[in-house]
């Protein structure tokens, strides 16, 4: 199975990108309560911005759900330049030149693995491949 290949359903899509969802949610949750007891977080990325991105990452998902392929496709092609570079390439950035603003090694690689996960799942959304939903099509 190639992985850009039409074998997933738009639900199914949705339902991975909502997780990548939590999982950014959840990473700058841990990253802020480390702020709170410790003073560090996990990684360059300030928790409350990572939290609002993610909000708002999930909020357009909302546009999927509602069957709105063009509108959700578009959404998600930006997401892919904007995970694709502050989300991916930027941690290995950062991480070159100063590796100090990561809690760990493992804290970098999880906020990579995150964001290259979300990555991949934006790139499927945005080319379209993917079996949409019989019962919500529209082309808006």
């Amino acid at each position: 199975m190639g992985l850009l290949q039409k074998q997933i359903t738009l639900s199914k899509l949705l339902k991975l990108q909502l997780f990548y969802c939590l999982l950014g949610v959840g990473y700058n949750v841990v990253s802020y309560s480390l702020v709170i007891s410790i003073g560090r977080r996990l990684s360059a990325t300030a928790p409350f911005t990572g939290v609002l991105f993610m909000v708002f990452y999930g909020l357009c998902l909302i546009t999927g759900y509602k069957g709105l392929q063009r509108t959700y496709r578009v959404l998600m092609l930006l997401f892919v330049v904007g995970i694709g570079f502050n989300g991916f390439i930027n941690h290995f950035i950062i991480y070159a030149r100063q590796p100090e603003v990561y809690f760990s090694f493992l804290a970098w690689l999880a906020a990579v693995g995150i964001n290259f996960f979300g990555l991949v799942l934006n790139l499927i959304a945005a080319v379209g491949r993917f079996e949409p939903d019989k019962a919500k099509q529209t082309s808006a």
